[in-house]
């Protein structure tokens, strides 16, 4: 065969055609070349990595303005009992923002199964061109064939073809729908969706709750913790001012050549500790303050005044046995609560999944208005009137390969997780109110034994330096009773704060706190 050879204008066309599809490629692999180089990971494992877009980040970042609340949200004039920081917190600190949005978000899940109640109305409209071709046979009887297969008895569909006598065209110029589908039975299937997101909720609410229980111990903790800490500072002046005293006393004994050299320094190195003690006790005090801002939801550069008691503080006797404190916060905590809900949403998913092997009943209506046009050789009509049309339709599932089976056996193994979790969260919760309510008794314990130790302390050290002062006892005890004195005094003040941390943690550990009634189970004393 000999090839011909391809005319100058189809050539060219081939030529400006394979320009064009050459230059499309080049163009395709230049963008994804500059999007791919936007996009690394760093390139080595040994040395740190620069992010391409680091400086817009951190300018967003700056124009936030993320931090702690501003000198506005304080009143710097007023002093802050523990309640009054309590609504500080609840208003400033973003854990409870954080919950109350996951709330909504639960609430508007609701919403969206519950819209599978409704019908869904939808409305179309397309306007254009577009041509149907239809071929249009005619007839064609060959009456001298007829005629001779009915003579011979033959077939007379030999005397009988169809030909082509042109070309119909249907032209569909507009149209415009209003569709409603409204499913009407399901077995179940919607009313167990609705029920799942509904205790989901639930869920979420009683998140939001134990995240106000939650801060609410922590500000008191820290509270409670930044008080003993000044308490400790405190200590630390009346311990620096003993320090003193007894230096005076030594060096007064080392002029009159009652006390040796090595008394004098070791007064003076007592001394020096007492002022380091002195300095790292403020430093913990200013930590734990810091801690307690930040818990609030405050800068640690605001000022504010804190008062320095137990004003607002919970009730530190429980009159209310153990196991009637264990078998209260087995039914009041949030976690219980939502552990009970969780079950009863996986049991509901498992409904759904059930209710899905069923028909589903569904109500089909429509109306709308068409404009075609009919086209026969040089004839055209046109014409537009309005199209309706009404129905049930009937959804059986069949065959899903499976899909529906291993859904159920998810939602099966889902269940009995929660009721593993369930117990779980029971097991814990009776141990954190064994835990709290050991820990509160012990420190009201602890307390009148400090007490005593420190009333004693004092004692013993005032005899000890006026012994000292009169020649009768050695530097070293009078040493060792300053040193008493003092661990006495911190363990008197730590004791008291452990009081009220313990009993908060009692009432977090009932689920007790941020309520909005007083616990039946705790009562105040005159503590």
């Amino acid at each position: 065969m000999i090839a011909k050879p391809i005319p100058r204008t189809q050539r060219n066309e081939t030529v400006f055609g394979t320009g064009i599809a050459c230059a499309l490629a080049l163009c395709f692999l230049m963008a994804s070349t500059t999007a791919g180089a936007k996009d690394s990971a760093p390139p080595s494992p040994d040395r740190p990595w620069s992010p391409p877009d680091l400086a817009a980040h951190q300018a967003q970042l700056q124009n936030r303005h993320v931090g702690g609340a501003t000198d506005a949200e304080v009143d710097h004039h007023k002093v802050y009992h523990l309640p009054e920081l309590i609504d500080l917190a609840e208003r400033l600190n973003p854990d409870t923002k954080v919950a109350w949005q996951r709330a909504k978000q639960a609430l508007a899940a609701v919403g969206l199964q519950e819209v599978n109640y409704y019908p869904i109305l939808s409305a179309a409209a397309a306007s254009g061109y577009t041509r149907l071709f239809a071929p249009l046979p005619s007839l064609n009887i060959n009456r001298a064939a007829l005629v001779r297969a009915i003579e011979t008895g033959g077939p007379a569909s030999s005397a009988i073809s169809l030909q082509s006598d042109g070309v119909l065209h249907l032209d569909l110029l507009g149209n415009a729908t209003l569709s409603l589908k409204w499913l009407l039975f399901d077995f179940g299937e919607r009313a167990a969706a609705v029920r799942v997101a509904r205790e989901e909720l639930l869920v979420a609410n009683l998140g939001f709750n134990a995240t106000h229980q939650k801060l609410v111990f922590e500000v008191s903790k820290n509270y409670y913790t930044y008080n003993d800490q000044r308490d400790a500072v405190r200590v630390a002046h009346s311990a620096l001012d003993t320090s003193t005293s007894v230096n005076e006393a030594v060096e007064a004994r080392f002029k009159v050549g009652l006390a040796t050299q090595p008394e004098v320094l070791q007064a003076k190195q007592q001394l020096a500790q007492s002022q380091f003690d002195l300095q790292k006790a403020l430093g913990s005090q200013t930590d734990s303050l810091v801690d307690l801002l930040i818990g609030i939801g405050l800068s640690p550069s605001i000022k504010i005044k804190i008062a320095d008691d137990f004003t607002g503080s919970l009730p530190t006797d429980v009159e209310t046995p153990l196991n009637e404190l264990v078998d209260h916060a087995l039914v009041n905590r949030p976690d219980m609560v939502a552990a009970i809900a969780n079950i009863r949403a996986k049991e509901a998913a498992i409904s759904a999944i059930k209710a899905s092997y069923y028909p589903k009943v569904s109500s089909l209506a429509s109306i709308g208005y068409g404009q075609e046009r009919l086209s026969l050789h040089t004839n055209t009509f046109d014409s537009g009137a309005p199209t309706f049309g009404a129905g049930l339709a009937v959804e059986v599932p069949i065959f899903d390969g499976f899909l529906r089976r291993r859904q159920l056996d998810a939602a099966e193994s889902a269940l009995g997780e929660a009721n593993s979790q369930l117990k779980q969260s029971g097991d814990r919760t009776e141990r954190e109110v064994w835990q709290a309510y050991t820990d509160l008794h012990t420190a009201i314990n602890s307390e009148s034994a400090a007490d005593a130790l420190e009333k004693a302390s004092q004692e013993s050290y005032d005899a000890v330096i006026a012994s000292y002062k009169q020649g009768f006892s050695t530097y070293t005890e009078v040493v060792t009773n300053e040193t008493r004195l003092t661990n006495a005094r911190n363990a008197l003040f730590q004791s008291r704060s452990a009081i009220h941390t313990a009993a908060t943690a009692l009432a977090l550990a009932l689920g007790d706190l941020a309520q909005p009634e007083p616990s039946p189970t705790m009562t105040r004393t005159g503590r």
